[in-house]
């Protein structure tokens, strides 16, 4: 694999948070939405509805949570790939490096004053620890 081949895999756990985070704030959506009132106050008439609506509502939510739950547990099994990934980098500075990155999400400035190093030294470290490690081209990118 490539540097970038392997950077874009070690970023898929970002990637799936970020899918969950948008699949929890949907959800939150629709339970919004089915508990919400809101009376019609027209001087039109109008007929009634087809009486479907708080099932469909309920429906949707079933299906949010469904889609959620599996996004969890993809989630969870890409951490578990990367957290082996970084097991195999036995320089514990580098590991805290890329720890921070692909876990934890931090940007470079992030990481560099956390860890009280200059930006370029980190990056620089960066760039030669994902080139040095053997990642399974297997999975998915």
């Amino acid at each position: 694999m490539t540097y970038e081949e392997k950077v874009a895999w070690l970023r898929r756990y970002q990637n799936s948070l970020c899918r969950e985070r948008e699949l929890a704030a949907e959800l939150e959506q629709l339970h919004s939405r089915a508990c919400k009132v809101t009376p019609v106050l027209t001087g039109m008439p109008s007929g009634p509805g087809d009486g479907q609506s708080l099932l469909r509502a309920v429906e949707s939510i079933v299906q949010a949570q469904q889609e959620l739950k599996a996004q969890i547990n993809v989630c969870g099994a890409i951490r578990r790939e990367i957290v082996a990934a970084l097991e195999q980098v036995t320089n514990a500075r580098d590991h805290e490096i890329l720890r921070r990155r692909y876990l934890l999400g931090q940007r470079w400035e992030e990481i560099a004053v956390t860890m009280h190093l200059e930006y370029r030294w980190v990056t620089r470290r960066h760039r030669r620890t994902v080139e040095s490690m053997i990642l399974t081209p297997e999975s998915p990118i």
